[in-house]
């Protein structure tokens, strides 16, 4: 019982995270942002058997391993994007106990008070379980970054070399998740030798040593990608080049960002790249020096302000609005709580250092490491990553301290009193308060509304979603009062409402594939079809949409490429003609959702026509599932019309087949041009 008593409060905090994570993570598949439109197309290159090649023609060569992890884990998913974030995800839980050992490790001796407050704040941070189903490094660099410190910690208390080559081990992966970690070995081997000095007086040889293995076993973890990118272009890359294109980008260019990443594709070695962007910045910089001291302040407005970016939630588009409750808790669990760590830890620093706590100098360290270094590059809203593992421990210890009573000198106070106001005062003066402020109206009614809604008080419901319109008007403010009315059957309403949401932003995918799904449900075909088309709006982008988000009406057959097949098919490229037929390729895993209109029927036979013109004219397999029932059939190059009999009802028949890389960097499977199924009753 005495052991229970013990590990329940971190179990607990650790089962919170899990189920956070997990409820931000079971939502829609969410639209890619920044860094992972690029990692996914790597990750799918090295998947198909191509390697690296991406990096032949993009202007920068990045770090491996996040892309390999996420390989691994789209591979082990069979290549259901979403449940490859679950490893990802499992990591961020993981985070959490490391933070809570961290923390230990700074608090005093038989106090676990602070780790456990540290293990709750990053459990609840927002941006930490967000970031858990994000297709971005972040998670993977905190976890091995987290667990050398750890290592580290612990060398101190317990001593042995394999714990330095531990933490060695451990900051070589992190620095080949994101080379930036690389800045803290310096910092860790000053500290290792620094303990000797400071205990013994006098500098020892064998105080060397534990620093010297840390730096060794770093060395060799990073030393094979480094080998490899000497061989493979001829000039040594240590480990991604990121920093260069910065040194480019982020000092007042004379050029736009399109015109450098262009002048940079056209270098095919990333080394040569990295030289030429490197020389372009020093020659900016020569020509006027003052726009490094021009740029800080900008790059410390971006490191420590609140931004509403595309990463902030995870959303099935940048249009979309976030969940009602989700939006209401960013603002206490990511805005509120990251205010309160950034307040708080320099106080930890403070109160560590007045304890002596061993780890404090070198946390000190990294954070003013860090700081420079974002200075001299770039900052962005997502590099706070490289900060939380050790803000998290500091600001717990901080409240933990001020529940104790614990004050701290004059001096401490006047030492903090700048970095604390200038860090406070980007926040506030830079947060986006009128965005929060009618982002929580919304929320509020639109949450308010959806209760009503789901009891069956269609005119409560209205008024509430007409409130949040007034609040903040947004094309899925309007999309949800179509949707109300749509349920009732009021089809004028509807339509006007969703015309409303298309006027409110043009480009909106969910404006166009909703009203494109009402007209298809009403016959008018044609009108459909445009609608589906909409504004400015990628073809690929209403497919994909369609098939996550619609719930279209129960369908028979199905005419693939026809323009009124959104919603139906999924895992599909935009139609085009072949062999005399508008049809979709495939991407290797499509799905089907077709329906034979009998509820009673135990198999349905499906009638499928398909063609498979690979490059080499051999004949590919099709495998298809319904119901974990499979059959596969063989396509040739030309049409070919099939029947089979699957089980009844299925929610998704799924086609899964090999497929060739195209000139255009699409992986094609098979073609698809029309499909149909029709009840069979059981004997």
């Amino acid at each position: 019982m005495q052991a229970l008593r013990h590990h329940t409060p971190l179990a607990l905090i650790l089962l919170v995270a899990l189920i956070w994570r997990l409820i931000l993570w079971a939502q829609p598949l969410h639209l890619p942002a920044n860094d992972e439109v690029e990692y996914l197309i790597v990750v799918r290159d090295l998947l198909g058997g191509r390697g690296w090649i991406f990096y032949e023609s993009w202007p920068w060569l990045r770090a491996p391993l996040y892309p390999l992890f996420l390989a691994g884990s789209l591979w082990l998913a069979d290549g259901d994007l979403h449940l490859a974030a679950l490893p990802n995800l499992g990591l961020s839980v993981a985070v959490v106990w490391l933070i809570y050992l961290l923390a230990r490790e700074l608090a005093p001796e038989g106090s676990r008070r602070p780790a456990l407050l540290a293990a709750a704040i990053a459990a609840l941070l927002q941006t930490y379980a967000t970031f858990a189903s994000l297709y971005m490094s972040e998670t993977l660099f905190t976890f091995f970054f987290t667990g050398s410190w750890l290592a580290l910690a612990r060398w101190r208390r317990k001593g042995g070399l394999w714990r330095v080559g531990l933490a060695g081990a451990l900051l070589g992966l992190a620095c080949l998740t994101r080379s930036a970690g690389l800045a803290f070995l310096p910092v860790a081997m000053a500290w290792i030798v620094g303990l000797d000095l400071w205990r013994r007086r006098r500098l020892r040889v064998a105080a060397v040593v534990p620093a010297l293995v840390m730096a060794v076993v770093t060395a060799l973890v990073i030393a094979p990608w480094t080998i490899r990118n000497c061989l493979a272009y001829g000039e040594c890359v240590l480990i991604e080049t990121g920093s260069a294109r910065d040194l480019w980008v982020y000092y007042e260019p004379r050029e736009t960002i399109p015109e450098i990443h262009a002048q940079l594709k056209a270098i095919p070695s990333p080394a040569e790249r990295a030289d030429f962007a490197t020389q372009r910045g020093l020659e900016r910089l020569r020509e006027d020096p003052l726009i490094f001291l021009r740029k800080i302040p900008t790059e410390w407005i971006r490191l420590w302000s609140v931004k509403p970016i595309e990463d902030r939630f995870l959303l099935p588009d940048y249009n979309s609005d976030p969940p009602p409750l989700i939006f209401l808790a960013s603002l206490l669990l990511d805005d509120l709580l990251y205010f309160v760590i950034m307040a708080a830890a320099p106080f930890g620093v403070a109160l560590a250092l007045a304890r002596r706590e061993g780890l404090a100098l070198p946390m000190l360290l990294w954070l003013l490491i860090f700081l420079a270094a974002t200075m001299v590059t770039h900052a962005e809203w997502r590099y706070r990553h490289f900060l939380f593992m050790v803000l998290i421990p500091l600001a717990a210890l901080a409240l933990d301290g001020f529940w104790r009573g614990e004050r701290l000198r004059l001096p401490a106070m006047a030492a903090l009193a700048l970095p604390l106001s200038l860090m406070v005062l980007a926040f506030l003066a830079y947060y986006p308060w009128a965005w929060a402020a009618q982002g929580a109206q919304r929320s509020a009614y639109r949450q308010t509304g959806d209760w009503h809604a789901s009891a069956g008080r269609d005119e409560a419901a209205a008024a509430m979603y007409l409130a949040a319109l007034r609040a903040s008007p947004t094309p899925d403010g309007w999309l949800v009062l179509g949707d109300l009315h749509r349920r009732k059957g009021d089809l004028a309403a509807t339509e006007r409402y969703y015309q409303l949401a298309r006027e409110n932003r043009p480009g909106y995918v969910g404006a166009s594939v909703m009203m494109g799904d009402f007209l298809r449900e009403q016959g008018r075909e044609d009108e459909a079809r445009l609608a589906f088309q909409g504004q400015f709006l990628e073809e690929q982008r209403a497919l994909d949409w369609g098939f996550q988000m619609l719930k279209p009406a129960p369908l028979p057959t199905l005419d693939v490429g026809s323009g009124l097949d959104l919603g139906y098919v999924g895992g599909v490229y935009p139609a085009e003609r072949q062999q005399g037929a508008l049809a979709r390729w495939t991407n290797g895993r499509a799905s089907l959702r077709l329906d034979p209109l009998d509820a009673e029927a135990g198999l349905m036979r499906l009638t499928l026509r398909a063609a498979a013109p690979h490059p080499d004219g051999a004949t590919v397999p099709l495998t298809i599932c319904a119901q974990r029932q499979c059959a596969t059939i063989t396509l040739a190059p030309e049409w070919r019309t099939f029947h089979l009999l699957l089980p009844a009802p299925a929610e998704t028949i799924d086609l899964r087949s090999p497929t060739f890389y195209a000139p255009d960097r699409r992986d094609l499977g098979v073609l698809l041009d029309h499909a149909s199924v029709r009840s069979l009753a059981l004997p």
